[in-house]
């Protein structure tokens, strides 16, 4: 069948994009600093989680030292390129009347296989998840012989609505290849954690929030 010759571009609505970094040896080495220290210091997190993880830790980020130089900047980035989704308020003029800076929460797991995280949202601007030891393949997982279906074992997975209103799932494998990576979202998109098998390994994961801290401008 002809079409005439004609030509077609296609256009997208607007949206948000989802970003992700393969992290520097020397911050990984600062993170995992981080959570030896969280394990001393031992105050539990998973209270305040949606997930079914057994162990999941507070961390601090010495001196705002990763708030600064990390999720701060590229937050702003997202932030300033889309002030409609990201404002505190609902119009855009809250970026003229107040002073808005950041604060940060963040967490280390420890995920022991069978353990998951169910579709969640975080309260906050962004979020981000640092994926920092993975122990196990994901094509071995998604085809292990268990009594039930396993072809999204072990994956993380963004969820969401396209265009026509219809679910859409956007799986992310974990491999090898993922430690060392940083993917940074909005914190009201949904996501889950889905549970490995097999593995008596630990996967270790940071996950943490930034979150509008808000005062009024200085009129003088």
């Amino acid at each position: 069948m002809s079409d005439l010759n004609v030509e077609w571009t296609a256009f997208s609505p607007p949206n948000v994009p989802l970003l992700q970094t393969k992290l520097p040896d020397y911050i990984m080495d600062y993170l995992w600093e981080r959570i030896e220290q969280a394990k001393a210091d031992n105050i539990p997190w998973g209270d305040r989680l949606a997930g079914n993880i057994s162990s999941s830790l507070l961390m601090y980020d010495i001196d705002n030292y990763f708030l600064d130089n990390i999720i701060g900047p590229v937050t702003e980035r997202l932030v300033n390129d889309n002030p409609r989704t990201f404002a505190p308020s609902f119009h855009e003029s809250v970026f003229e009347e107040w002073d808005l800076k950041f604060k940060m929460n963040m967490w280390v797991n420890f995920q022991k296989q069978t353990e998951f995280n169910p579709v969640h949202a975080h309260s906050g601007c962004t979020s981000f998840v640092i994926w920092m030891k993975i122990p196990t393949d994901p094509e071995e997982q998604h085809n292990l012989d268990l009594p039930f279906k396993t072809d999204a074992a072990s994956d993380f997975a963004f969820e969401y609505t396209n265009i026509l209103g219809e679910h859409q799932t956007m799986t992310v494998p974990m491999s090898k290849e993922m430690e060392g990576v940083m993917a940074v979202f909005p914190s009201k998109l949904r996501h889950s954690v889905c549970p490995f098998y097999s593995c008596d390994e630990d996967r270790i994961s940071i996950s943490g929030n930034l979150l509008w801290d808000i005062s009024p401008k200085n009129k003088d």
